[in-house]
């Protein structure tokens, strides 16, 4: 006789069935998505990285995007996998860009080479650098290029690296009026983008008009409240013009987003000092130096420092700290001037005179060199400004400001005989003979373009001795 089952016992089995079936397919569903993570993740997360870093780019905000890229670039050169290598050409490719629109082209370049070394587009590693000659001073000789491949519609990112790299070149060789009409087109095609009005706010602070360059960095800074290099300048004309308490909340503003940044740390120094607190403008002048300084910053800061300690009464240590100055900017004349009466007070009356006939002699040169620059406004393809300007800039020490000068008045007329003439007697000092021949075949009877400036003039005392170098 066979055994009886309950009336439940069937339905019961089934079900056990049915759970231990629909286990092994969550097993088998979880098992793929492990493997299609194992597969795709690390795509998945790369194009997450290049969200957040085409973001920042967007932003302009260089500083964090160049942070995203080097964190995602693999060590070794060549990466194994065509992901992988494609990921990190991309990688060397924006940093490249990055760096190009912050005018280090040395090291753009080398980012552009390794993105083509492992892969990227050949045809747009050549665009930008396309871009970067118009940046350094050759705008003349590729503007058409770029104009074209605008008209040839370029995609918004391309479109916007032309502008801005149209705008600056302009700017650069003084071409101001078309520098205006770039960026005027610009706004109208764009008018959510800041640069458009950042790169006028330049233009206004070249025709030394602050009011009206800061009303264009601040409608910058109000389209993107982000733009670190808009709020920098905002809270340095506001100091300049003596709106202590607006350039104090930038600064800080500034310093919250970047704690590095010496323009901050030392800009809100000049706000407290010019406050009157005396010994927070002095923690902050300390604070600056162990930043990454340039020479001039550096001088500012220790002239600052040597200036508070004569306040105080301590005047070795005054002078201590303004001979630092002096030495690590032998230009900087407010440096020179202080320590000279520094050390007439300490009773050595012949390195006072030195001091002070130096200090004179930079005075009257960069009083030259911003009266070369107002000039050129009005005169922007005239080569024997350029010539002068270099001149002078290489007889300061200025290499390589003075070199972009010279070659800038060469570009605009290639035989232009004081420019050679100074160039064969630059590459002479160096040794570099042929590049010296070949320069001082072509000068010809030229001669050094005239650098004797008058230290009494009306334009000299218009530009004062304090006007940053020029640029190129």
């Amino acid at each position: 006789m066979s055994e009886a089952r309950s009336p439940g016992s069937g339905a019961k089995s089934g079900a056990a069935d049915w759970r231990r079936l629909r286990r092994r397919m969550l097993l088998g569903i979880l098992a793929l998505l492990l493997g299609v993570a194992a597969w795709w993740g690390p795509e998945f997360r790369e194009a997450a990285a290049l969200s957040a870093i085409h973001g920042a780019i967007a932003d302009h905000d260089w500083t964090r995007a160049e942070s995203l890229l080097r964190a995602g670039i693999p060590v070794a050169p060549k990466p194994s996998g065509p992901r992988a290598r494609a990921a990190a050409a991309q990688r060397h490719y924006l940093l490249g860009r990055v760096a190009r629109r912050q005018r280090r082209f040395a090291e753009a370049d080398r980012a552009f080479e390794r993105a083509a070394a492992i892969g990227w587009s050949a045809e747009a590693i050549a665009r930008q650098r396309l871009l970067a000659r118009a940046q350094r001073g050759e705008v003349r000789a590729v503007e058409e290029e770029i104009s074209g491949r605008l008209a040839e519609g370029a995609d918004d990112a391309f479109a916007e690296d032309c502008y801005e790299a149209l705008a600056e070149g302009f700017i650069d060789a003084y071409r101001i009026n078309d520098a205006r009409e770039c960026l005027d087109f610009w706004s109208r095609w764009q008018p959510g983008n800041p640069l458009p009005s950042f790169w006028m706010g330049v233009i206004e602070e070249r025709f030394e008009r602050p009011v009206m360059a800061l009303e264009y960095f601040t409608k910058a800074l109000a389209i993107n409240p982000r733009d670190h290099e808009s709020q920098i300048r905002v809270a340095r004309l506001e100091l300049d013009m003596a709106k202590l308490d607006d350039a104090q909340r930038h600064f800080r503003e500034c310093l919250e987003a970047r704690p590095d940044d010496p323009r901050a740390v030392m800009g809100l120094a000049d706000c407290l000092l010019r406050s009157g607190d005396r010994a927070a403008a002095r923690d902050l002048y300390h604070d600056a130096l162990t930043t990454e300084l340039t020479p001039e910053q550096a001088a500012v800061a220790l002239t600052e420092l040597g200036q508070l300690a004569l306040e105080d009464g301590d005047v070795p240590r005054g002078a201590v700290l303004l001979d630092q100055a002096v030495t690590v900017d032998p230009r900087f004349t407010r440096a020179r001037l202080t320590l000279a009466g520094t050390l007439l007070r300490l009773g050595d009356e012949a390195g006072a005179t030195l001091e002070r006939e130096t200090a004179q002699r930079l005075a009257a040169r960069q009083r030259r060199l911003a009266a070369i620059t107002y000039e050129m406004l009005s005169k922007p393809d005239a080569p024997e400004l350029r010539a002068e300007a270099g001149t002078i800039l290489l007889e300061e020490g200025f290499e390589q400001e003075g070199l972009q000068w010279l070659e800038g008045a060469l570009r605009i007329d290639p035989e232009h005989g004081p420019s050679h003439r100074v160039l064969a007697d630059h590459y002479a000092s160096l040794g570099d003979l042929d590049r010296a021949a070949t320069h001082r075949r072509a000068a010809g009877d030229a001669q050094r373009p005239g650098t004797t400036v008058d230290t009494g003039s009306e334009a000299a005392q218009e530009h004062g001795p304090e006007k940053e170098r020029p640029a190129p």
